[in-house]
């Protein structure tokens, strides 16, 4: 695949790259809109990727190619705007602009972007497109960014340019994630822990099911989704004097009920619920107990359709016929919800007639046909410097 890009690279510029930087999308085995509030997360990468090539340029224009969209977009550094029209421009124009206003030394470029991670799908492809090319810049100008930072501004790009009010899971997992490992990661203090993630010991494999409903998560309910989140935990931080949900427990739960609004209790109810999930499902996994994990994905997944309210018919579904099935042991929605993804854990050899099952049903409901994808856990970020001749 990357000698392909670099000849397409060569083809459109008519010089070679100098780096070529990749960055994987995620599945989050669980922890679901806990991120933003500082809570528990369980992802893991996968063997799907978004590449940025890249070479210096001599003026201040950025020249970039979009292999997927088969487009170009060209913009000096001196007058970076946002594009209403293409989302997928901002992410490389919010790259830039970032960079500019901290006054780091970056020139104009050209860059080549590919990836095979599903747009829209819930895996990820913005974070890891945000996290490909900040890698690919940090290496290319020589800017010394250490990997929390690379998270960070990759956050503030996605928050402050594309308009998404996304935790940093995605962009932190894309970076440091490790091959047949999940990363236990505390949002708040971005403390991390590699647990294994040895499915193939017990002959098992995540299936993603795209539901091919695509979602622009600035114009849906998920940043209303956040603000509801902030809301209730002020109402515990007056009551209770916690910091984060994470010291919020049940018994504070249910005393909560005469001074929390209905939706203001079930948002809440579903994230402190779900970072016991997070630490159960993480205890879980050191003792390859892939039946207890399965039982806490269908556990997280009724919670976001009932407590959180962001599932849809179609994930719903899923989540339906993963119950029913003998050798799946657990599915759930992953990824923002309203539409985009859900994962199963499965038994590898009951994969097929899984998807024969799914498909045989979904059409009397009148969905579309979904995708299936089978992954691998896969190695976080890299660059490659290289050869200019």
């Amino acid at each position: 695949m990357e000698e392909k890009l670099i000849k397409h690279f060569h083809k459109i510029f008519s010089v070679n790259p100098e780096i070529i930087s990749s960055a994987p999308g995620r599945i989050n085995i669980i922890g679901e809109h806990t991120d933003y509030t500082g809570g528990y997360v369980l992802p893991a990468t996968i063997d799907k990727k978004i590449y940025f090539l890249a070479s210096k340029r001599k003026d201040l224009k950025a020249h970039i190619w979009s292999v997927q969209f088969h487009e170009e977009d060209i913009f000096s550094l001196r007058d970076i705007k946002f594009s209403p029209e293409k989302n997928w421009k901002n992410y490389v124009r919010g790259t830039f602009n970032l960079l500019v206003q901290k006054e780091f030394s970056v020139h104009g470029i050209n860059g080549l972007i590919y990836g095979d991670i599903p747009i829209g799908a819930g895996l990820s492809s913005s974070a890891a497109l945000e996290v490909s090319i900040l890698n690919g810049l940090n290496h290319l100008f020589n800017l010394e960014l250490e990997r929390r930072e690379i998270a960070y501004f990759a956050q503030t790009i996605e928050q402050d340019f594309a308009g998404v009010k996304c935790g940093i899971m995605d962009q932190f997992i894309s970076l440091f994630g490790k091959e047949n490992k999940a990363i236990f990661l505390d949002c708040e203090t971005l403390q991390y822990e590699e647990v294994p993630l040895d499915l193939y010991k017990k002959e098992l494999a995540f299936l993603i099911y795209d539901t091919r409903i695509k979602r622009d998560l600035s114009n849906t309910a998920y940043n209303q989704r956040r603000l509801e989140a902030e809301k209730a935990l002020k109402i515990f931080k007056d009551n209770y004097g916690v910091r984060t949900f994470k010291e919020v427990n049940l018994e504070m739960l249910r005393d909560s009920r005469p001074f929390l609004e209905r939706i203001l209790f079930k948002r809440a109810r579903h994230i402190i619920t779900e970072n016991i999930r997070v630490k159960e499902a993480v205890e879980a996994l050191k003792r390859n107990d892939f039946q207890t994990l399965g039982e806490l994905l269908f556990q997280s997944h009724k919670s976001l359709k009932d407590d959180y309210e962001v599932s849809c018919p179609e994930l719903d579904f899923f989540y339906e016929k993963g119950l029913k099935f003998q050798g799946c042991f657990g599915a759930r929605l992953v990824g923002a919800g309203f539409g985009g993804s859900a994962i199963a854990l499965i038994e590898e050899d009951k994969i097929e007639s899984f998807q024969e099952s799914v498909l045989q049903d979904f059409k009397k409901y009148g969905f579309k046909t979904p995708e299936f994808y089978k992954v691998c856990i896969g190695q976080g970020a890299e660059v490659k410097i290289l050869n200019k001749k």
